[in-house]
């Protein structure tokens, strides 16, 4: 009689999985280093332009780019959201779609970045304006600029009146951070940070209202860039730690497991040479 073939089963099964969860934790591993490298680039050119764009803003008038003093009440929102192509990758799209989800409004314009955002908000009867499924970890500069063309365009013609991005922002390979940032129209820099800099000054050449509207596509594609390479960065160091998780818990189930088993077929091995004894005695007697 086969002594524990559940437990045999279930101890199969697991380790078949746990391999799995090895490889893809491996394959996340290389897609990390080889995407992370970029980042390092693109964090400090981001910061810098966005600084300047809020420096221009703040000396700029009447620009439609500028955020209006008194904001329509019932204005539309173009989103940008950045999810992934593929699951498995702990809260990694969860907790950015939780972030979208409380301010979102059936009548915005929707830009899905990845299967998951598309199904996501499809299930929630939301009308997506497009889906790109092709960003992955070789997003470039040039993808980057189809992309704010077509936000651009969208803003330019009143289809909408804001545009936010939604994305994830890598802290560190274990720390991520879902966020949500508005693209246009930018707003001036706040009192406190406006007095900080009165002592600067900066001159504008022309001025600062063609420069903004000469340079936004600029401003556009590199903020645009950067957020989804960081997206990129925090998927696959998310998707490396849930791997390494559900491994290192397979692991655990595993020894258990195989605890449990030795101790039943220990116990069939000990009652059968009980049942051998107490036989061999009885023809004794």
């Amino acid at each position: 009689m086969a002594v524990g073939s559940d437990l045999k089963k279930q101890i199969t099964s697991i380790n078949s999985i746990s391999k799995i969860t090895k490889a893809m934790e491996l394959v996340a591993t290389a897609k990390l280093k080889k995407i992370g490298k970029r980042i390092s680039d693109s964090k400090p050119y981001f910061a810098e332009v966005y600084t300047v764009f809020n420096d221009i803003i703040g000396k700029a008038d009447n620009s439609i780019y500028q955020a209006p003093a008194n904001p329509k009440p019932n204005k539309k929102t173009c989103w940008l959201i950045v999810n992934s192509n593929l699951g498995l990758a702990g809260g990694y799209n969860i907790n950015v779609n939780k972030l979208v989800i409380k301010e979102i409004k059936h009548t915005d314009h929707i830009i899905a970045i990845g299967s998951k955002a598309e199904s996501f908000y499809k299930n929630k009867n939301f009308a997506l304006a497009s889906v790109h499924k092709e960003v992955d970890i070789n997003f470039s500069y040039d993808d980057a600029r189809e992309l704010a063309s077509e936000l651009l365009s969208g803003f330019n013609n009143g289809q909408y009146d804001e545009i936010k991005i939604a994305y994830t922002k890598f802290i560190n390979n274990v720390t991520f951070e879902p966020t949500i940032l508005q693209l246009l129209p930018i707003s001036k820099n706040s009192q406190q940070e406006a007095e900080k800099n009165d002592n600067v000054i900066t001159e504008f050449e022309p001025d600062p209202a063609t420069i903004l509207a000469s340079a936004l596509p600029m401003y556009l594609n590199a903020i645009i860039f950067s957020a989804i390479v960081e997206s990129q960065v925090s998927e696959q160091a998310s998707r490396r730690t849930a791997m390494e998780n559900a491994t290192d818990n397979a692991s655990d189930m595993l020894e258990k497991l195989s605890l449990k088993y030795n101790r039943k077929r220990q116990a069939a091995i000990t009652q059968e040479i009980s049942e051998i004894v107490a036989g061999a005695s009885a023809q004794e007697s």
